[in-house]
This record gives structure tokens, C-alpha cells and sequence, in this order.
């Protein structure tokens, strides 16, 4: 009897013991493929990178940086970029301290970078005074094919402030931005299409106040799709070859709340001759009389032009469901002007000069 206890009890270790050793080996078989996943996915990143450095090498740009160290293991892919510049064909370059990127393993490709660092643009033509950009806090997330091309990209930034040398800054409370994805040219949409999202709140400058409405613009809004492919030449250039083979901006919805307009509009813009927004939008305007009022109180229309202005807006306008003046007029970009309905508000600079 006692033998066969012995013989069970040792036939419980043996099990036990292959069991052990099972465990052992599959951890180790697990932790040896987690950290041969792990290099692969951070080969993967590195290697999306370096193709999307070689696409910008191709297109004009030189692009340097210093240490690229790679880190993170088990759970995320970190790769941080000292020092990098980007210097432009047209000779404007940008460089920012530090950038990381994290990614998961099992998506290396879709990446979080981190933009809080002061980043700075010089080299800008006719001797313009140089960029300085700041914010709180900012994150891009992209997606690169392993060829390296964008696929989208997405900025989220909180108190950013834009600075030139001896003028006043710009700020934005918020901001959020999303381009992509990028739509080939196909036999039936001879044009590349690129979605263009943006949505900003509080953009803050001096020079608002110098306009009939005032500052801030307290909340902007576009949804719209680029059509044509930017051709790989200088942006003057680039411009003038987009626009002439048909390029065009498709306002999907955009919208703007600025003092007491809040304006939604629709439609379809391109560049004139001297690089400057031109097109016609259709629009609906909340508020109109109200900018009329700042218009004649600040001196820029006087009562008699006032009156008459209020006339129109009362015959084309309505009275919507919250009690406010509502119309329908056309947003007029033309000759570098930009014009709601009757009223003009101020003059548009070219992209390119």
C-alpha cells in the first residue's frame, strides 16, 4: 500500500515538475517573442521615418537633426529626435529642440509627437522678421505608410501664441487640425483630394480691433477638401502651377462667430493672379444690423450710409426663431478685398509674395 502512495507521490512531482518546466519555457518563448516584436515594430517606425525623410529630400527639403535613440520597451515604441531642421527649397527653415514619438508595437505607424517645445521659422523671404511659436501644451498624431508618405495627420494644440520680431503676437485658446487622408487622382477625379478640418476658438490680435468688428473672433470652423496636387517646385511657384491647372478649395461648411456676426458659408475658392484668396460663398449672417451699428458708431459709415444699409438688410433679412437678424448674402473674395453682402471688412494679403 505504502509503495503505491510513493509511486503516485512521485508520479505528482514528475507531473509538476514537467509543468514547471512547460511554464518556464512558454515565458520564455513569450518574452522572447515580446522583445523580438518589440525591435520589429521600432524598425517599422524607424523605417517609415527615414522613407518619409527621403520623400522631403526628393521634394527639395534638407532635412538634419541630431541623436535619434529609440526607447519604451515592452509597451510602447519612443523614438526621440534631438535638434531637428527642416530647411525649404525656397530657403525657410524650422527647428524646434526636441521631438518624441510614441506608438504602440502593434502599430508603429500611427504615432503621437509631442510639439510643446518653442519651435522657431526663419529665413522667410524679403527679410521678414522670424516665427516664433509657443503653446502650453501641443500633440500632432500622424499615420505614414511604410513608404513614408502622410496619410493623416492631426495637431491639437492649447494656448498657442505666434510671435514675429517686433510685432504683436497672435494667439489662439485652442486650436485643433486635421488633414488627410489623401485621395489619388483616378481617371474619373482627375484632381488629388486632401480633407482639411480646422476648428479654433478666441483667435486674439491687435489689429482686430482695428477692423469694423472688432476682436477677438471667438470661434472659427472649416471643413473642406483641397483638390490638385501641389507640384514639387518654390511655393510661389507651386502656387501659381496649382491654381492655373485647376486647383481649388471646396468649403464643405465653415463657419465664424466674430463679435455680434456669427456667419456659416459654403462654396468653392481659389487664388487670383497676385496669389490672394478670390472665389464667392454663399452665406447665411446672423447679425448684420448689429455690425452696421459698430460701423456707423466708429466713424466708418456715417448716418445717411447707415440708414441705407439698414434698408437692404431689412428687405433681404428675416428675424430667425432667437430673435436676431438673420440674411443670406454673398461672401465676396475679389481684388483683395473681402466683402459680406454691402459691407466690406478688410483687405487680403497674398499667400506668396
Amino acid at each position: 500500500m505504502s509503495d503505491d502512495i510513493s509511486s503516485t507521490e512521485q508520479a505528482s512531482r514528475s507531473l509538476g515538475k514537467k509543468f514547471l518546466i512547460l511554464g518556464f519555457s512558454s515565458l520564455g518563448i513569450l518574452i522572447a517573442f515580446s522583445i523580438a516584436f518589440w525591435f520589429w515594430a521600432a524598425h517599422q517606425m524607424e523605417t517609415g521615418l527615414s522613407k518619409w525623410v527621403e520623400k522631403q529630400h526628393s521634394r527639395g527639403f534638407e532635412i538634419t537633426h541630431g541623436e535619434l535613440s529609440l526607447s519604451g520597451f515592452p509597451f510602447i515604441v519612443k523614438a526621440t529626435l534631438e535638434t531637428p531642421k527642416v530647411v525649404s527649397p525656397d530657403g525657410w527653415w524650422w527647428q524646434t529642440q526636441r521631438l518624441v514619438a510614441e506608438a504602440t508595437p502593434w502599430s508603429p505607424l500611427s504615432m503621437q509627437i509631442d510639439l510643446s517645445r518653442d519651435h522657431l521659422i526663419d529665413g522667410l523671404p524679403h527679410d521678414e522678421p522670424a516665427i516664433s511659436i509657443v503653446s502650453t501644451l501641443a500633440t500632432s498624431t500622424a499615420q505614414l505608410s511604410l513608404e513614408g508618405e502622410l496619410l493623416n495627420a492631426r495637431l491639437q494644440a492649447d494656448g498657442l501664441v505666434i510671435t514675429r520680431e517686433s510685432h504683436h503676437p497672435l494667439s489662439i485658446a485652442t486650436l485643433d487640425t486635421t488633414l488627410g487622408p489623401l485621395r489619388p487622382a483616378t481617371a474619373e477625379n482627375p484632381l488629388q483630394e486632401f480633407n482639411i478640418l480646422v476648428k479654433a476658438q478666441d483667435i486674439n490680435h491687435p489689429e482686430l480691433e482695428k477692423t469694423p468688428l472688432g476682436g477677438p473672433i471667438s470661434q472659427l470652423n472649416l471643413d473642406g477638401t483641397l483638390y490638385g496636387k501641389i507640384p514639387k517646385d518654390k511655393f510661389q511657384k507651386a502656387l501659381h502651377i496649382w491654381r492655373d491647372t485647376g486647383g481649388f478649395l471646396a468649403l464643405h461648411d465653415a463657419s465664424m462667430r466674430w463679435g455680434p456676426m456669427l456667419m456659416d458659408t459654403r462654396g468653392k475658392l481659389t487664388l487670383d493672379n497676385r496669389l490672394r484668396p478670390s472665389g464667392k460663398l454663399d452665406s447665411r449672417i446672423e447679425g448684420a444690423d448689429e455690425v452696421v451699428k459698430q460701423l456707423e458708431k466708429n466713424g466708418l459709415i456715417n448716418k445717411g450710409q447707415s440708414f441705407g444699409i439698414k434698408l437692404s438688410l431689412a428687405a433681404l433679412g428675416k428675424t430667425n426663431s432667437r430673435g436676431r437678424h438673420e440674411i443670406e448674402a454673398p461672401l465676396v473674395m475679389k481684388d483683395g478685398w473681402l466683402s459680406v453682402g454691402p459691407i466690406t471688412l478688410f483687405k487680403l494679403p497674398p499667400l506668396a509674395q
